[in-house]
Parts: structure tokens; C-alpha cells; sequence
């Protein structure tokens, strides 16, 4: 039998903090009003959003009822309170690694907040966000970008220790995430290199490159 992936070792982990992560999440991000206020300018009456990485569904969970959202995550259990909490929306499990499906159509906003800390291949999985972009679409989305000089963010990739299975994150530097980003035909609007979230188990706060694009 193969070792589990590290996705199923992230879909673990998830489904473990499930029923306790709307109130952990104040403790552990840092994302300030950064999703708030991108939300607020993207998103327009009847408009399609994707959330990927989506947990229980909280970033999208007060968009205004004319907004169709379709959230995809690894954890099953995340999704169940998700659909809780917005029963009108879709949420399906579905790693980003694979294309999104073309059954769910095409989008006028996307999110992709503090789930690609689990991504293998950023160029890959940028590609398929853009194929899922309408023209005109704008999206945010963050990675732990890597940076010398910056405590825990050095290398290109470590395995962090969690309370379940410890997992795999990866640090793109600056360049390859730009550099995805052009092949993937996305155009950068907006960067800022920020708190993203707080890493309980090594008392670190982990940084992330918050990125605004758009479809070109």
C-alpha cells in the first residue's frame, strides 16, 4: 500500500480542527481586512465567486444572496459546516492540483487564501484558476513566499509539525510566482508581503505574498 499523500495528510488534519476552527481562526490569522476589502470591490450583484480552500466557508459566507458562490476544499468535514452556514451555495471536495471542473462554469471573482501553502506546483495550479477566470475576472490569492533572512521561510520547502500528521508546506519565492503568473496569463494588480498566519506548535507568524490579478 502507498504512504499517504501529503494532501491526505492535509485533509486530515483539517477534518480534525473542523468542529473548533471558527473559533481558532481569530487566533491564527492575520489576515486583517485584506479579503474584506477585496470582496468589496470585486464583487458586484449576481456575479460568480470561487473559493478555493474554502474551510467552513467563512470569507463568503455574508456575500449578499444575488452572489453565486461555489466553494472546493479537501475536508469533507469542513464542507458540511460550510454548506451549514450558506445552504445556497456548492461546495464540493476537490484538490486544486486538478483542473476545477467544467461543469461549475466560469467565474467573475476567485479566492485562494492560505491553501497553497500545500502546493506542489504553483505554475500548474495558477493555470488552472486562470482556465477558471471569465475575461475581466479578478482573483486573490496568497502563498508563504520564501525570503532569506526571514525566520522559517528560507527554504524552498519543510514539513511543519501539526496536531495531527505533519505536512508539507512549499515557499515560491517572488520571481517563480511572477513568473507563473505570466504563463498562466494573469495580470498582477496589486502585491503586499504580509501576515498571513500564526503557527501555534513553533510560536512563529508565517508570511504570505497576497497577490491581486486579474485575467488578461
Amino acid at each position: 500500500m502507498a504512504p499517504p499523500s501529503n494532501e491526505e495528510h492535509v485533509r486530515q488534519v483539517y477534518g480534525e480542527i473542523a468542529p473548533a476552527y471558527e473559533v481558532l481562526f481569530p487566533s491564527l490569522h492575520r489576515y486583517e481586512d485584506r479579503v474584506e476589502r477585496f470582496l468589496a470591490s470585486a464583487v458586484t450583484p449576481s456575479c460568480r465567486v470561487l473559493d478555493v480552500g474554502c474551510g467552513t466557508g467563512l470569507l463568503t459566507r455574508t456575500l449578499d444572496n444575488s452572489v453565486e458562490v461555489v466553494g472546493l476544499d479537501l475536508s469533507p468535514e469542513m464542507l458540511e459546516l460550510a454548506r451549514q452556514g450558506r445552504p445556497s451555495a456548492t461546495w464540493r471536495v476537490h484538490s486544486y492540483h486538478e483542473p476545477i471542473p467544467s461543469e461549475l462554469g466560469r467565474f467573475d471573482v476567485v479566492l485562494a487564501i492560505g491553501c497553497l501553502d500545500f502546493c506542489d506546483d504553483v505554475r500548474l495550479v495558477l493555470n488552472h484558476f486562470a482556465s477558471a477566470l471569465k475575461p475581466e475576472g479578478r482573483m486573490l490569492f496568497t502563498v508563504l513566499e520564501r525570503r532569506p533572512g526571514l525566520d522559517g521561510h528560507e527554504v524552498p520547502r519543510r514539513q511543519v509539525k501539526t496536531a495531527g500528521p505533519a505536512v508539507w508546506v512549499s515557499f515560491p519565492s517572488f520571481e517563480e510566482t511572477a513568473s507563473a503568473l505570466a504563463t498562466a496569463g494573469l495580470l498582477p494588480y496589486g502585491y503586499t508581503h504580509a501576515p498571513g498566519w500564526v503557527h501555534l506548535m513553533e510560536q512563529r507568524t508565517m508570511y504570505f505574498g497576497w497577490w491581486e490579478v486579474g485575467r488578461r
